[in-house]
């Protein structure tokens, strides 16, 4: 198999790489949930007993499965399963397993009432849509073409609305938004954020330097190369997101996307 990112590679080898990296993403983020398990239990500040007045609204027989899942003791039992079938995939990527961890993504998105961690929960269900579409349909070329692709675009589209969204903001425009963030980081008091944040020339080019980037990330799907530096570019900012603010799932998801993205910049080739 070719490594990606040095050569070009098939869409089953994309497919390969993007059900490894799925695999480890889910891995670490279930890790953190069973962390936070003191949290969600009959004494902790998202108890079930509480919750599930918000879900009477489903029909009854869907709030009465929903009710048994997502009850502490059930829902303990899917996320230990969700870590088995996610360690499992990186090795034996059972169509099974990937429709498994997105339903059980879904529920958990649905426990917390839309997403547990954002951005990040969000590209992961794109990913795992994309993965278990193609994974199930693995002999059918085009099927395995529109998920990659599905996976590509979507990667693409968060970049580009994320770095729109912050050119219409007149603060980040100006610079002024950064300070905010930095000062806001897991690092309270870090001589070095705080001498950047201070900074009105750095914090200017550093929002520029975001804006362009991710409102430019679409033109990777036009060149290759231009891709992998793209790509690279992608995995350094979420690296310091992960540093700087403690964003590790950030990487991990988008790291995700990333074999279908370059798969899809050869295409035109």
């Amino acid at each position: 198999m070719n490594m990606p990112l040095l050569s070009p590679f098939t869409d089953l080898e994309a497919l390969s790489w993007t059900q490894k990296l799925i695999g480890v993403a889910v891995f670490l983020q279930t890790i953190e949930l069973l962390q936070l398990r003191s949290k969600f239990n009959e004494t902790g500040i998202w108890k079930w007993s509480t919750l599930q007045r918000e879900f009477q609204i489903f029909p009854r027989p869907v709030f009465a499965l929903l009710d048994f899942l997502l009850g502490y003791r059930n829902f303990i039992a899917v996320l230990f399963l969700r870590l088995i079938a996610s360690a499992t995939v990186i090795f034996f990527p059972h169509p099974a397993l990937f429709l498994f961890l997105l339903l059980s993504t879904v529920l958990i998105s649905l426990r917390w009432r839309g997403t547990f961690n954002g951005g990040s929960d969000f590209m992961t269900l794109i990913v795992l849509m994309g993965v278990s579409g193609a994974t199930v349909f693995r002999e059918i070329p085009i099927v395995r073409l529109a998920c990659l692709g599905y996976i590509a675009i979507q990667t693409c589209t968060s970049y580009f609305i994320a770095g729109f969204i912050k050119m219409k903001t007149s603060n980040w425009r100006r610079g002024k938004a950064l300070p905010g963030f930095l000062n806001a980081t897991i690092h309270d008091g870090n001589p070095l954020l705080n001498s950047i944040s201070r900074n009105r020339v750095i914090c200017l080019a550093a929002s520029w330097a975001v804006i362009v980037f991710e409102c430019g990330f679409p033109s990777a799907l036009l060149n290759p190369q231009l891709c992998v530096v793209l790509i690279g570019l992608g995995f350094l900012f979420h690296l310091g997101t992960w540093i700087i603010f403690g964003l590790n799932r950030f990487l991990f998801a988008w790291m995700a996307a990333y074999p279908a993205l370059y798969y899809c910049s050869q295409l035109h080739r």
